[in-house]
């Protein structure tokens, strides 16, 4: 029995054709929105900054270490690996 599932071919209907899968909506936007994360966190900081709450100013700073993070894997999570001519190669 031939499997229904191949992720080179997508998905098989009944009579043998490729059925297209669904995309995520959210996929092409991910980079601007990680990028929009980092200029946040660094707002985040400008304000906490400018504000010496004291140690509510600690919160701050960690809300805005944890949405750099964040924002920085959605911005670059999908670059490619550098090419390289094969196994155990040098850099």
């Amino acid at each position: 029995m031939r499997s229904n599932w191949s992720p080179e071919r997508g998905r098989w209907g009944p009579a043998g054709e490729v059925i297209a899968l669904a995309r995520d909506p959210y996929r092409p936007r991910t980079p601007i929105i990680g990028m929009v994360m980092v200029f946040l966190a660094l707002a985040i900081v400008g304000v906490t900054a400018y504000l010496h709450l004291g140690w509510w100013s600690l919160i701050g700073y960690a809300a805005a270490a944890v949405i750099a993070v964040v924002g920085g894997w959605l911005l670059f999570k999908d670059v490619p690996e550098p090419p390289h001519s094969g196994p155990g190669a040098s850099r």
